[in-house]
């Protein structure tokens, strides 16, 4: 009898190891899941996003060279400390040629004097000749007092800087220059998109018909009344290349097809106020079938936004000639998204408004350009009014 019991206890003591074993084994286990929970749940706000405007094969070498010859014509400005007031870019104008796509800038420098002008001629001069031989500048006196200079890189005419130089009384504004600015493509990143819904200057959000969180950033910007924008997928060139997602508008659907869907996605995002197209740049181009697309915004009193994806789109003058409120975008902000193209183009988008009176941007969820437009709310909320683009249609 002892030697059974002597070897019941014994039989307990071993188990004892292997239960510790097993209790120690659940707790791991219920750690490791905790964790990978916390790691999802952290991330759960953000899903692979597509291509936020259409890949377009450019020469690196020529967009280095013009933005070379930017930097150039700045650092002449900055050196002879012309004030912003005084520079304003009277046009961006999307180029096709030669197989590469390019902005031809146009700017207009007022200067009180002429030896001003002269020095900053002599400057930009010299710094050009510095660069690539390639990068040509053609400098002509149109006018007692106005210079041009036509710049050239790779034979192709990148940008026309007009120095005008008498004194001039200043056109009195009774307002301040007004800008907009439109964030495109979200639908994708709920945190980024919140991040802009509370932002602390009106901005228009064009938000994605089919992606995880239109229907959550919907709610969310309706809740801090932002305004906000129907993102149109329309079939771009070199489709389906280059994919503008699900639910896009295809210029082989008939008319019938077309009206259905786009009313299915007008629907999905309640309190919009207008569209802009996402890609596009063939559907835009084709007038039959923007006129399906612009008479149904007609008919639901919404505007129309050409995002101008292509130089050849017949969006805007359609609109216009249909009665349909529109406007199209002046400057896009993080094509390029180094720092410091982004805030040159900010620079760009400034100086077109102060030119014209009024701009309109079209930036992206990138963190970048979050950062950058932070930069700038000071001197916009001081030198412009900063709308919601609904503002800008007419």
């Amino acid at each position: 009898m002892i030697i059974k019991r002597l070897r019941r206890i014994g039989k307990r003591i071993k188990k004892i190891p292997r239960a510790v074993f097993l209790v120690s084994s659940i707790l791991v286990g219920l750690m490791l899941a905790l964790g990978v929970y916390r790691h999802l749940s952290s991330s759960v706000h953000t899903h692979f996003q597509p291509e936020y405007e259409e890949i377009v094969i450019q020469d690196p070498s020529l967009l280095e060279k013009i933005k070379q010859v930017d930097q150039t014509i700045y650092k002449a400005l900055y050196l002879r400390q012309i004030a912003e007031k005084d520079i304003f870019f009277s046009a961006v104008t999307p180029m096709n040629g030669n197989g590469h796509q390019w902005d031809f800038t146009e700017l207009l420098i007022k200067l009180p004097e002429e030896n001003i002008a002269t020095e900053i001629e002599n400057i930009i001069h010299s710094e050009l000749s510095n660069l690539d031989p390639s990068v040509i500048c053609n400098i002509e006196r149109v006018a007692p007092d106005e210079f041009h200079f036509l710049i050239f890189v790779d034979g192709l005419a990148t940008h026309k800087l007009t120095l005008r130089f008498h004194r001039e009384e200043e056109r009195f504004r009774k307002h301040l220059p007004k800008i907009a600015i439109i964030i495109d493509d979200l639908g994708y990143d709920l945190n980024i998109a919140l991040s802009f819904i509370h932002f602390d200057l009106p901005l228009s959000l064009s938000i994605l018909p089919i992606a995880p969180y239109t229907k959550h950033i919907v709610y969310s910007a309706n809740k801090m009344k932002c305004e906000i924008i129907l993102h149109l997928p329309l079939e771009p060139n070199d489709f389906p290349r280059c994919n503008p997602g699900p639910g896009a508008l295809l210029v082989g659907m008939d008319n019938a097809e077309l009206e259905r869907l786009l009313r299915q996605h007008l629907n999905k995002l309640p309190g919009l106020q207008g569209v802009n197209n996402h890609m596009g740049s063939l559907f835009t181009e084709r007038e039959d079938k923007m006129t399906v697309i612009l008479s149904l915004l007609k008919r639901e009193n919404l505007f129309y936004v050409d995002s101008k994806t292509s130089n050849r789109s017949v969006g805007y003058d359609l609109a216009k000639d249909m009665g349909v409120p529109v406007a199209r975008r002046s400057v896009f902000l993080d094509n390029d998204q180094d720092p410091q193209a982004v805030r040159f183009q900010m620079e760009r988008l400034m100086g077109l408004a102060r030119y014209t009176g009024d701009a309109i941007g079209i930036g992206h969820p990138h963190g970048v350009t979050l950062e950058i437009l932070r930069e700038y709310v000071p001197q916009l909320k001081k030198d412009f009014e900063v709308v919601y683009v609904s503002e800008l249609v007419d």
